[in-house]
């Protein structure tokens, strides 16, 4: 006995069900990938680290080059903060590392690790009188530029001190930078003050045998 279905009823059954299971798939999709973004976001992280101001540059490299490579390695995105964003100290620079935390963890110890490796840094003061000071610069920072470039120390002028109780004018010049590069800037910069006294000798000796 051969029972007839109406194919109309069958459709009428199918249909329904198959846009149940469809609906049903699309649901566990967008339930999973909301979970995963959910889960993305609990693991995002931003961190800031000190870095002394002279690591600055070895962090960044040339061009960019090693924290572009830094930033590949570990997937994640570096940047220093602006100096009007983050002011903590003239001595420092705020570094924001942003990315999984996984990831920004494994980078800030390799940051730190970079940091503790470089050379320490330090920095001294010296004093000189305001009529040396043009001598020391030199014509358009010439002298000065030429300490920098063979001792590889920082040097920069600081603004003018009056002595009242001498009567006299000095500029504090700082020298910073390994301890090797001071001593070698420190004595480039005596030995310049040292020929300029001399040559004032020479000149007050020769006005005074003129005078005689």
């Amino acid at each position: 006995m051969f029972v007839f279905i109406d194919r109309r009823f069958l459709y009428g059954l199918l249909v329904p069900s198959t846009v149940i299971i469809i609906g049903g798939i699309i649901w566990y999709h967008n339930r999973r990938k909301n979970e995963q973004l959910r889960l993305n976001r609990s693991e995002y992280l931003v961190l800031e680290i000190q870095v002394p101001d002279y690591c600055v540059g070895s962090i960044i490299g040339k061009g960019g080059e090693v924290i572009k490579r830094f930033q590949q390695q570990y997937s994640v995105r570096c940047v220093f903060a602006k100096d009007d964003e983050k002011i903590l100290n003239e001595n420092y620079r705020i570094l924001i590392i942003r990315g999984q935390r996984y990831h920004v963890y494994e980078a800030e110890v390799e940051i730190r690790r970079l940091i503790a490796d470089l050379p320490q840094y330090q920095q001294i003061e010296i004093f000189i009188p305001d009529y040396a000071c043009g001598y020391i610069i030199g014509k358009n920072g010439s002298n000065i530029k030429d300490i920098r470039d063979s001792t590889k120390a920082r040097l920069n002028m600081d603004r003018k001190i009056i002595d009242n109780l001498e009567n006299k004018k000095f500029s504090r010049l700082i020298i910073s930078g390994t301890n090797e590069q001071i001593v070698a800037a420190k004595t480039l910069v005596e030995e310049r003050l040292y020929r300029l006294e001399q040559k004032q000798k020479e000149h007050n000796n020769n006005n005074s045998v003129i005078t005689s």
